[in-house]
Order: C-alpha cells, then structure tokens, then sequence
C-alpha cells in the first residue's frame, strides 16, 4: 500500500481564534489545496481512502481532496492529530479491502516526524505539500520514500 501524507493548507492566524483547535483554512489556503489536489491525482491511482485529523483546517483539506478524488466517507482519525503513528500503522494494517493508497491529512511537526521515522528522509513538509511511501509488506512502520512535492509542483502538473 502506498501511504500519501498531506499537511493541511494554509490556516488562518493563531490569533484570529481563541483555540488553535479551531483554526480553518484561509482563502489561499483552499485555492493552493484545489490546485495541488488535481496534480495529486495524477501522483495517485487506483482506490484511494483518506483519514484526516479532526481539525477544522485538516478536515477542510481532507474535503477538497475527497472532491478531487470523489472518496465519499473520510475517516476522521483522532491519532493523526495526536501524532501516534503506532495506532494509525494497526489501524491501516487491518483495513479490508487494501487500498491501494492511503492519504493522511495532519500537521507538523507529526509528519515530518512520521516521515522521517518510515524512510529516514527529513523533509520540509510545507503547508499542502505530499509525500507518497511504499509501505514494506512486512512493516507497516517502515517504507521507501517514492516522491515529494511541493503544492505549487502539483498545480503544475495539472496544469500541463
């Protein structure tokens, strides 16, 4: 299974509300990730599930991207937020039918930690930015890292 971790898009302020829990998407936020998700679909094929952390501005990406791909259910997963890679490689090792790709919609630091801990690369995951890793079929919790791309990389690729 290919595993396709996505950072959410440009949120709003820390300041314009009283939680960082309840921070949405900007404007730009969501033209950037509407832009990079139809290059996404060209980087990912075959049946896609997503899970996304509840967050306002990752669930808002997760959305964008469930339009681009037409996944009808996402799954809000509380251990994307939490950052517990543990829960969620049991969770993804159990899910009947395979996918052949799962999407993870979360935040830094989680996934450049996640990352870094599957394929040993350290990367800089900017807002709407990808990483696709083949998972090991022995280990869930390791990979090699197949591609990473920069949101303005996917738009281009739709664009072409």
């Amino acid at each position: 299974m290919q595993l396709v971790l996505v950072r959410h898009g440009k949120a709003e302020d820390p300041a314009a509300r009283p939680s960082d829990l309840e921070r949405e998407l900007t404007t730009t936020g969501r033209s950037t990730v509407k832009a990079m998700a139809k290059g996404l679909r060209l980087c990912v094929s075959g049946k896609v599930a997503i899970w996304t952390s509840p967050l306002p501005r990752a669930r808002q990406t997760a959305d964008i991207l469930a339009n681009a791909f037409r996944v009808k259910k996402i799954r809000e997963h509380d251990a994307i937020a939490a950052g517990d890679l543990e829960v969620l490689a049991s969770d993804w090792r159990d899910l009947d039918p395979q996918p052949k790709a799962l999407i993870l919609v979360g935040h830094q630091p989680h996934l450049g930690s996640w990352a870094e801990r599957l394929t040993g690369a350290v990367l800089p995951i900017k807002t709407a930015a990808a990483l696709a890793v083949d998972l090991d079929e022995d280990s869930a919790l390791s990979g090699m890292l197949r591609w990473y791309a920069h949101p303005k990389v996917l738009a281009g690729l739709a664009d072409r």
